[in-house]
């Protein structure tokens, strides 16, 4: 029994968010949309807590059905009727119902039930149990219900229109990359129809049909909505590896132009190329003081798709690296094994335990609880992924991009240099 319980503590401290806090993180970020989480209280709390990370004023349009052990045994339906009485007179323009893992075990037809009570809206029901999945399963789950219900028949596509799909404030700083990606892309000359997963209102939906291509940002939330809208519609999609890093960036820019060739690719290529003589010269001044940024060992940890990237720019771009491993899962799409030394499944705590206990002179890119596990004193730390309980960003800068990559470098030499400076005292 006490095998049993300490792998499930595992789980607890390692494993992402559960399905509910992803389904709840993608309707969140719609302004005009409620959410109400058909489960116990705590699970919602549970779920809002990790969203308020990246949308702060969630819980203005979330709420809950409070299901107790009664609701269990004999339905929710009364108090879903409960739940849904503010919307009725004032019906918001979409109307979400998450369902935790107790709400479905009950199995009632919740949008059937906020059909009869009269609500107006357009109703996505979503079964989230967190039994069932993580955060992107949850995500990627309820973004196809809600294309399902609110994708418009007709199609009137834009030449150069494109879409992002698969991108969330649900991951450390996925609002601002949206915006490093949103500007690049215009640099480029594409219109940019539709940010789903960071959009303002629910009316984007209604312009995804209009794109020419669309652009996956993170496979794991992204490729089941993009697969929907080419089956619907045939628009083509790719979905390359998130733009971390100068070179990362010139490559996810050239395999969208690719695609569909941009009307002003030189503008983005003149500035690609503009921060790239600029960062040598500043480097390598830091450099000829310093000299290399080297870490005998380094963990990245964070959603694969951005656990895959930041790996690639950190080996091959950022840093000398002696031993690099990720702790992911191992999407073979996303995934080089050329660039990683040792990779950690989400099941592997015992060995991912052990690689965090023998960091000496290492790099940290995860969150604060893989942070808890290191003597900071003998490693570096950088935030990447949410829980981020011992820094604080306040302006808008992504991880992304040009301006993701001077960031992320910065804070790398930063921090070097003043390990550098405080181990001569």
């Amino acid at each position: 029994m006490a095998e049993q319980e300490r792998r499930f503590d595992d789980v607890c401290a390692w494993t992402d968010s559960c399905a509910l806090a992803g389904a709840m993180a993608f309707f969140a970020a719609w302004r005009d949309a409620v959410v109400i989480v058909n489960g116990p209280m705590w699970c919602h709390y549970f779920a809002l807590r990790h969203v308020e990370h990246g949308v702060s004023d969630a819980v203005q349009r979330t709420g809950c059905t409070q299901l107790d052990n009664d609701a269990i045994v004999f339905g929710a339906e009364d108090y879903l009727l409960e739940a849904l009485q503010p919307y009725i007179a004032e019906p918001p323009r979409l109307l979400a119902i998450v369902s935790s893992c107790a709400a479905g075990l009950i199995g009632d037809d919740v949008a059937a039930i906020a059909r009869a009570a009269g609500i107006s809206s357009p109703i996505v029901a979503v079964d989230s149990s967190g039994l069932a999945g993580s955060f992107a399963e949850g995500w990627q789950k309820a973004a196809c219900a809600a294309l399902d219900v609110l994708l418009p028949e007709k199609k009137v596509e834009k030449p150069y229109g494109v879409n992002l799909l698969g991108v969330t404030a649900g991951y450390y700083k996925g609002a601002n990359d949206a915006q490093e990606l949103v500007r690049l892309l215009r640099l480029a000359g594409y219109e940019v129809n539709a940010v789903l997963g960071c959009g303002v209102k629910v009316s984007e939906v209604e312009r995804l049909p209009a794109a020419a291509l669309n652009i996956v940002v993170h496979r794991e939330l992204g490729l089941a909505p993009a697969q929907m809208l080419s089956e619907r519609y045939g628009t083509p999609f790719v979905a390359p590896l998130p733009p971390y890093g100068r070179a990362g960036t010139r490559r996810w820019l050239e395999e969208i132009t690719c695609a569909l060739p941009a009307p002003r690719e030189k503008d983005a290529q003149e500035e690609l190329s503009h921060v790239e003589k600029e960062d040598f010269l500043r480097l390598n001044e830091i450099k000829s003081m310093w000299g290399e940024l080297w870490f005998d060992k380094a963990l990245v940890r964070a959603p694969a798709s951005m656990a895959w990237g930041l790996a690639q720019a950190l080996r091959t771009e950022w840093a000398d690296v002696r031993h690099l491993a990720v702790a992911a899962d191992t999407d073979d799409a996303l995934m080089n094994r050329t660039i990683a030394d040792e990779v950690f499944s989400e099941t592997h705590t015992a060995g991912l335990d052990s690689f965090l206990a023998s960091m000496n002179g290492g790099l940290l890119l995860a969150s604060s609880n893989e942070a808890a596990q290191v003597e900071l004193r003998q490693a570096q730390f950088l935030p990447v992924a949410y829980p981020v309980l011992d820094r604080i960003h306040l302006t808008d800068v992504p991880l992304m991009g040009l301006r993701g990559a001077r960031f992320i470098e910065e804070q790398l030499w930063n921090s070097y240099i003043l390990r550098k400076q405080l181990s001569l005292l």
